[in-house]
């Protein structure tokens, strides 16, 4: 049964990145994403063990839900990962129409206020959604974007199969189509620094379970660790960090939503903290509303436990079994 799983897997990645990549562009985006919510289905349907996990951390950070709604959550939580990897597949043909016709950007008077203080912005998002499309929606809007990040091709580290890496090639290489300039994770900060003394955009993702610092509080109902890398940013710079999260609604079409910038006033370790929290309740707030565009997170985090330095959520089950409260271990600030 696992080795025809594999199979059908395999089939699906190669139907992607080789006949439906080729024609997609040449396709209406309704019936695009009527192909992708397909795959969303049988994706779940093939994977048994993400259900299990998904749906137990759902009922973690969403109590008082019902069975039934956490499986209709989970199943769109497949939907939506599909619908995004989908989109990868547009990135070359996308321009400045594309993103007029797909898009709705609220709160663009936000972004343009940070920027009107010459000390760049940092973008601040989450792993939430089609969290990408960030980087079309504000490039393609006419504004110079940077974004922290790392290539697809990383992933090939993870034993992939021949198909896969195939298709994390091909994935990396689309990304550099898009009106950005993609500074390593990996490399020196100087290019963002550079950025923001340019008064620039740098993308930057703030939640996760990796950094070299971090700050635990609670998110979610548990105890959440934050990295503090993209607050030291901006306290070293004086650029404003400007909330932004993509909302996917039906047919592709997205709703980019940029708040007004975290507060940054106050002594260094108080203006951290107080500036995640803050992120941290914009995104609850978010996770709450639509729970889905944080299903394929909430997994990869706790798959992705027994090897990050510091676990997102420090209360997973030390074996991976679904365990109510246990708490994996105690973390204190390292910030």
């Amino acid at each position: 049964m696992i080795v025809v799983k594999l199979l059908i897997k395999n089939a699906m990645i190669l139907f992607m990145w080789y006949p439906l990549r080729m024609m997609i562009t040449f396709l209406p985006l309704a019936l695009s994403a009527r192909i992708g919510r397909l795959g969303g289905r049988l994706l779940r349907l093939l994977s048994r063990e993400k259900q299990r996990v998904m749906i137990d951390e759902f009922r973690r950070v969403l109590p008082g839900r019902s069975e039934k709604d956490l499986s209709l959550i989970v199943r769109e939580s497949f939907i939506n990962y599909c619908l995004s990897e989908l989109e990868i597949l547009l990135y070359p043909s996308m321009d400045r129409a594309y993103v007029n016709r797909v898009f709705t950007i609220e709160g663009r008077e936000h972004l343009d206020a940070a920027l009107a203080k010459g000390k760049g912005v940092l973008l601040c998002q989450a792993h939430f959604g089609a969290f990408q499309m960030t980087m079309p929606a504000i490039g393609y809007t006419g504004y110079t974007m940077n974004q922290i990040s790392a290539s697809a091709a990383v992933w090939k580290e993870g034993g992939a199969s021949a198909s896969q890496s195939r298709m994390f090639d091909i994935k990396a290489r689309y990304e550099y189509t898009l009106p950005v300039k993609h500074i390593s994770i990996t490399s020196s900060l100087r290019p963002v620094f550079n950025a923001l003394k340019k008064n620039e955009i740098v993308g930057i993702t703030v939640d996760g379970g990796g950094g070299k610092k971090v700050v635990p509080f609670r998110f979610l109902g548990r105890e959440a660790l934050y990295q503090t890398g993209a607050v030291d940013l901006a306290i070293s710079t004086g650029a404003a960090m400007v909330p932004a999260f993509v909302i996917t609604e039906s047919g592709l079409r997205h709703r980019l939503v940029l708040h007004a910038p975290l507060r940054m006033d106050g002594e260094k370790d108080t203006v951290r903290r107080a500036a995640l929290q803050e992120f941290a309740a914009l995104l609850e707030s978010y996770v709450q509303r639509y729970p889905h565009h944080y299903g394929y997170t909430l997994c990869l985090r706790r798959q992705r436990a027994a090897i990050d330095k510091y676990p997102f959520f420090t209360d997973y089950p030390e074996s991976g079994e679904p365990t109510g409260n246990q708490s994996r271990k105690k973390v204190t600030s390292h910030a």
